[in-house]
């Protein structure tokens, strides 16, 4: 796992957002559907996905909610963060741009804990 501090000075948003590598998994509202891809980063309110293909593009050409998982490992142990409610907002190639229904509450954990990442 990666992870690095990633604001642009133009940058209009109000968060900062990490750069993490680590697998997501997306379980549609609407049809049951789990979407898999790769965190690319992360924000208080929001994160930027990669999907593994583009077939799994095609399933969220719509603006759709989600359920999501992210799982963050380390050394001895994961932390898993799970029931993640996030709509898409924005769709470009790949890359989905979604926003959280409420602030992520757990975003102060990858603060903290900076200093012990774990590189693959």
């Amino acid at each position: 796992m990666i992870m690095q501090f990633k604001q642009d000075i133009n940058d209009k948003r109000n968060s900062i957002r990490l750069d993490f590598k680590v697998p997501v998994e997306l379980y549609s509202t609407e049809s049951g559907r789990c979407l898999k891809g790769e965190l690319e980063n992360l924000s208080v309110h929001g994160m930027l996905v990669q999907l593994h293909d583009d077939t799994t593009r095609i399933a969220v050409e719509t603006k759709r909610s989600f359920m999501a998982r992210i799982v963050f490992p380390g050394k001895g142990s994961s932390l898993m963060i799970d029931n993640l409610q996030a709509t898409v907002i924005r769709i470009e190639n790949n890359m989905l741009g979604m926003e959280f229904s409420e602030p992520l509450e757990w975003f102060l954990l990858f603060n903290v804990y900076k200093g012990k990442q774990v590189c693959k």
